[in-house]
C-alpha cells in the first residue's frame, strides 16, 4: 500500500471518527473536547509513522495543533453562525469538525512528508 493512499485512509477516516464523536457526544449532552483531542493526537502520530516522522516531533506537532485545531473549530463555528444571522445552524459542530480534522491532517502530512526518514536538529 502506498504512502499516499495510507495518508487518505488515515485523515479521512480520523475526519469520520471525529464527527461521529461529535454527534454521539452532542446527544448524550457531553462535552467532545478531550475525546477529540485524543483523536487528533492519534491522527497526527499516525500519519507521522507513515513517513517516519520522529515520534517526540510527532508529539509536539501535535500538541500545537490541538490548539491549532481547537481555535480553527470555535472560530469556524462562529463564522458559520454569522453567515447565518447570528445562529448556529444544527451541523455548525459537525461541519467544522470535520473541516479541521482534514486540513490538520493535511498539514502533519505535508510537514511529515517533507522531513520524514531525516533527522531534525
Amino acid at each position: 500500500m502506498s504512502s499516499t493512499f495510507k495518508t487518505n485512509l488515515i485523515i479521512h477516516s480520523f475526519a469520520i471518527a471525529h464527527a461521529i464523536t461529535v454527534i454521539f457526544l452532542r446527544q448524550l449532552e457531553i462535552a467532545d473536547d478531550i475525546p477529540l483531542t485524543i483523536l487528533t493526537i492519534a491522527m497526527i502520530i499516525a500519519v507521522g509513522r507513515v513517513y517516519n516522522f520522529p515520534l517526540d516531533i510527532s508529539a509536539a506537532l501535535a500538541l500545537l495543533f490541538c490548539f491549532a485545531g481547537f481555535y480553527m473549530g470555535t472560530k469556524g463555528a462562529e463564522i458559520i453562525a454569522l453567515i447565518n444571522n447570528g445562529q448556529l445552524i444544527p451541523y455548525a459542530n459537525i461541519i467544522c469538525t470535520v473541516i479541521v480534522t482534514e486540513i490538520l491532517g493535511w498539514t502533519t502530512a505535508l510537514i511529515t512528508r517533507k522531513h520524514g526518514n531525516k533527522s531534525i536538529e
